[in-house]
């Protein structure tokens, strides 16, 4: 695997790395768990968790919070004490379907977005306006459902707090600040 590398700043309201391993999936999941470890280590903080489906889940009154996102070989690794963060990393390949899918999911105003930039920046912008509402929908602990007024409001909780290209993907962060620990987050 290679060193994590930090695609923002310490002390960002979501701090996010990027790891590599071209593994299977559950190798990957490993490798976030061995990071995640290492890195709270760093921070005098005890790893603590339980194990989902889906990787490491903080446990309840930890002081980090994390979020996990896989793309091919990368692991984009976020951590963040101010409330419950959210991270996504994904790629686009313009597809004729792309318009439909960002007007089904991500909503009227990115789809027109979509529209009006010039055919071959399409993907690009497909990818990160999908990535930004994963990542809002992974803060606000929501699957995949389709764009309505009703789900913009729950997730107006999330602010997306970073957007960064690398290696042709689109990493990014939402954060949420969590209602079950009051001033944890602010508001």
């Amino acid at each position: 695997m290679s060193p994590a590398l930090r695609l923002n700043g310490e002390g960002a309201p979501v701090e996010l790395w990027l790891l590599r391993r071209a593994a299977a999936r559950a190798r990957q999941r490993q490798a976030a768990r061995d990071w995640l470890a290492g890195e709270l280590a760093r921070r005098g903080q005890e790893a603590c968790w339980t194990e989902s489906p889906k990787g490491p889940w903080m446990t309840a009154g930890a002081r980090w919070r994390s979020s996990f996102s896989y793309c091919g070989p990368y692991i984009l690794c976020g951590l963040s004490r101010l409330g419950v963060p959210g991270v996504d990393l994904a790629g686009g390949a313009d597809g004729p379907g792309d318009a439909d899918v960002v007007h089904l999911y991500c909503g009227p105003e990115a789809a027109a977005g979509l529209a009006a930039c010039p055919a071959p920046d399409r993907a690009d912008v497909f990818a990160r306006a999908w990535s930004g509402l994963e990542a809002r929908l992974k803060a606000c602990r929501r699957g995949l459902e389709e764009y309505s007024p009703e789900r913009e409001r729950f997730l107006a909780a999330a602010r997306i707090t970073c957007q960064v290209r690398h290696d042709g993907l689109w990493a990014s962060a939402a954060l949420r600040p969590d209602p079950a620990e009051p001033g944890r987050g602010g508001s």
